[in-house]
């Protein structure tokens, strides 16, 4: 079984990547964040690896850290979720914001990826919300964050009042990913000041920032 590659990227089309290992051009299926992500990428490249075996077929499917590979494995684990769809799922936002949407039972997150709808993310939430427990405390520091600027320039709003960089960066990120936004349009035509107020809902009454008592 191929657990990890790390090589060349030769060619990139929408829904997978041929990379280079050692002369040996591998094709391996991505979703669209790690497709555009590999788009013009002119060093070498490392992905982790899921291989799916079948009497006519073997099957990369590749990502970019092992949290993203596991919460795959998580999706593949739910009654009818294959591997399309669970890159569909994937392609809809960062991992950390799907682990936090499935803690948190946020339903619409997941029904809005085309081909899920409310039936199915229904039974991805009550499969894995008891599983992805230790995914559950990501490092949202590193999330990132529609190239537009207004996610950045609304975690910096949310830094000057007094939260920590990490609950606000966590927070912009789950308002982006909700319903409406698309990959064409990531903040689904939404101003800085909605993108602020939505983050301010999602951080909650209670939520403290760095200096709150």
């Amino acid at each position: 079984m191929i657990a990890s590659l790390r090589g060349r990227v030769l060619r990139v089309e929408e829904e997978w990547a041929v990379i280079d290992v050692a002369g040996v051009g591998y094709q391996v299926f991505v979703h669209a964040r790690t497709a555009a992500a590999l788009q013009g990428e002119r060093q070498e490249v490392s992905l982790h690896v899921h291989t799916v075996v079948r009497e006519d077929a073997i099957s990369l499917y590749g990502f970019v850290n092992a949290e993203e590979l596991a919460c795959f494995r998580y999706l593949l684990g739910v009654e009818r979720i294959g591997p399309k769809a669970a890159l569909a799922i994937l392609s809809r936002s960062e991992w950390q914001v799907l682990v936090e949407a499935i803690v948190a039972e946020n339903y619409d997150l997941l029904a809005a990826v085309p081909g899920i709808g409310a039936k199915t993310a229904r039974r991805i939430v009550l499969e894995l919300k008891g599983r992805v427990d230790g995914l559950a405390e990501p490092g949202w520091a590193s999330v990132s964050l529609p190239s537009t600027g207004i996610g950045e320039r609304a975690v910096e709003a949310l830094t000057a009042l007094g939260f920590s960089p990490s609950d606000a960066r966590r927070a912009v990120a789950l308002e982006l990913a909700g319903p409406g936004t698309t990959a064409a349009d990531p903040e689904g035509g939404r101003t800085i000041e909605a993108v602020v107020t939505g983050s301010l809902r999602r951080l909650g009454p209670n939520a403290r920032g760095v200096g709150g008592a």
